[in-house]
């Protein structure tokens, strides 16, 4: 274990970025780094170097890893930090890529492609999930998915959408995937217009647009971002307590 607070953030996309939750981080003074694995950069030092890990979105599917080696190595990776029980939050592909490393089946859903600002509602157990205290039965978030996944075996169900029921999930006590991205406002977004816009062309949808997502993304962010700082603080809290008492 690692002597003091330290955050691995692996990355899918050079556009990507922790958004709205790196305002937690910082607030914390926690140190954090970008990984980009599809850009073939590789972990040189030992995963425990790291208290918490966060695993971005990406357009890449977590079940491509015959066409994308980087997710083969990544997948050893994550194995490694759950064996160590090392925090863990997968956001979108990240979330589908940790309920692939936990032997669910990872597909392309039938309902096609969910996009824009969604409705969730808790589970009950999402409602006494510590990542998830304060929060709304409630809430808005941006989504822009298709593949979906299958709970894995041993995991406590989170979140549910109308559209993909399968929203936020709890393996343990240190892992966490949310289909969902608190991250995203209306900067994170434009950040990724491009791979926004590419997403929305291959799916055939006309009746949402790049412009019509940016101003819901400035309309909704105000309210998620208290959400997401929230969150935030609560999952770097994870095992925390016992890195601050193993260095003294």
């Amino acid at each position: 274990m690692t002597d003091s607070p330290n955050l691995l953030v692996i990355r899918h996309e050079p556009c990507s970025s922790l958004g709205m939750l790196e305002t937690a981080v910082k607030k914390a003074q926690i140190p954090f780094r970008y990984l980009d694995t599809s850009q073939g950069e590789i972990l040189t030092e030992p995963v425990s170097h790291y208290s918490h890990i966060v695993i971005l979105g990406g357009t890449v599917s977590a079940y491509e890893d015959d066409r994308y080696p980087f997710l083969q190595t990544e997948f050893k990776l994550l194995e490694t930090a759950i064996a160590q029980e090392i925090p863990l939050l997968g956001i979108c592909l990240g979330s589908q890529i940790l309920a692939r490393v936990l032997g669910a089946r990872v597909y392309r859903g039938e309902s096609g492609r969910e996009a824009g600002w969604c409705d969730l509602e808790l589970t009950e157990m999402g409602q006494e999930d510590v990542l998830f205290q304060g929060f709304p039965d409630q809430f808005k978030v941006f989504e822009s998915h298709q593949d979906t996944f299958e709970l894995p075996s041993h995991c406590v169900h989170l979140a549910t959408s109308n559209m993909y029921p399968n929203q936020a999930f709890r393996y343990g006590n240190a892992v966490w995937a949310i289909q969902f991205h608190l991250e995203m406002d209306e900067h994170a977004l434009g950040s990724c217009a491009d791979l926004i816009e590419q997403e929305l062309e291959e799916s055939h949808i006309q009746d949402t647009t790049l412009a019509q997502l940016l101003a819901e993304a400035a309309s909704h962010s105000p309210s998620v971002a208290p959400l997401a700082d929230r969150f935030m603080q609560q999952f770097l809290a994870v095992n925390t307590q016992k890195i601050l008492q193993a260095s003294f």
